[in-house]
């Protein structure tokens, strides 16, 4: 077990301690926590169940890193490092940076109106660094649009699970296969370089054929005509790898926003039981009846979550583009108290 989940472990326990939630959201919780933490940042899998808990006890954390459910301490971006979200992928050191509104990119800076339903307390925009890493995620739903299926393939990346030799194409169990029922395996492509994928509702057979099908095209994930032969509805759209990401966290006593850069789909932030709905014409995963998670853009992937008496689909469809100088923005950033720099973050060993 990586630091980051112990410190997710512990962070799902104190929440769990503190609202005492129904056994089954925490075991969701632990799920999709695992699934997220599978990339360079704690992503919302982890976190839809701990702001919702957090909602009802008033207190809404959000995850800005690998270490905590609270924003990391970050310093000033340094100008040596890339900063724009079409640089090429290049690893970087993993490091987390303290930045300002104006310079998140602007699909990402987003809010829902002033009309005085949602307030906000406080914002976080960060950028963050670290290895290359790219992922390509697939689902399929029965009639009513709930997941049955999903598979989320992370990659290509240097081999960390599969040992030096192993013929390519050959399934390797990682070291979470079978926890809560899905599987967790990963194979060499024919440059040695590893695909790894984090399924649930697939065969073995059928996770082989997915193995034989993955190809590179351009440096992303191509599964060929694997998704169609297995009848799955939603398929992501592939991105090359990249090493920097940003995000912006916004938080209020009637819920969250959490936006931040992704490619692959938003498939990969959902868990089996969870529904597609439609979110202004896109697909959306929604969890429960207070979180959906929806691509507001190409390349930005945003999770939003509402407090008792409100509906996230339509908080969702007013979420839209807001100036840097908002005021409702600058009083919420600088409602954050100073942080002091961290040094560099321990890159996971996971994907």
């Amino acid at each position: 077990m990586t630091r980051d989940e112990n410190a997710l472990r512990a962070a799902l326990t104190a929440a769990s301690v503190s609202v005492d939630p129904a056994p089954d959201v925490v075991r969701r919780a632990r799920d999709g926590g695992r699934r997220r933490l599978r990339r360079h940042r704690v992503q919302v899998g982890a976190a839809s169940v701990l702001t919702a808990a957090a909602v009802v006890s008033g207190v809404v954390p959000l995850l800005g890193g690998p270490e905590t459910t609270t924003p990391q301490p970050a310093a000033p971006v340094p100008a040596e490092l890339p900063t724009g979200v079409d640089e090429g992928c290049e690893d970087l050191p993993g490091y987390g940076y303290q930045i300002t509104p104006a310079e998140l990119p602007d699909e990402l800076r987003l809010l829902w109106p002033d009309d005085g339903r949602m307030d906000v307390d406080e914002a976080w925009p960060r950028m963050e660094t670290g290895a290359c890493s790219g992922e390509l995620s697939l689902a399929g739903v029965d009639d009513d649009g709930v997941i049955e299926r999903l598979a989320v393939v992370f990659g290509p990346a240097p081999a960390d699970v599969v040992p030096a030799g192993t013929a390519p194409g050959t399934l390797v169990p990682g070291p979470e296969d079978h926890e809560a029922g899905r599987r967790d395996v990963a194979w060499l492509l024919p440059d040695g370089q590893q695909l790894r994928i984090d399924a649930d509702g697939f065969t073995p057979a059928e996770l082989e054929a997915l193995a034989a099908a993955a190809t590179l095209t351009d440096g992303a994930v191509d599964l060929g005509g694997w998704p169609a032969e297995m009848g799955l509805e939603y398929v992501g759209e592939s991105g090359p790898a990249r090493s920097t990401w940003y995000s912006w966290e916004v938080a209020g006593p009637q819920g969250s926003l959490s936006v931040q850069t992704g490619s692959g789909g938003i498939y990969g932030w959902g868990l089996v039981g969870d529904r597609i709905v439609d979110v202004d014409g896109r697909p959306a995963v929604l969890r429960g009846t207070d979180r959906v998670v929806w691509s507001p853009a190409p390349g930005a992937i945003a999770s939003l979550t509402v407090a008792e008496g409100l509906d996230p689909l339509d908080v969702a469809v007013t979420v839209g583009p807001v100036p840097a100088d908002d005021p409702r923005v600058a009083a919420a950033v600088a409602a954050v108290p100073g942080e002091t720099p961290s040094g560099p973050e321990e890159t996971p060993a996971t994907p």
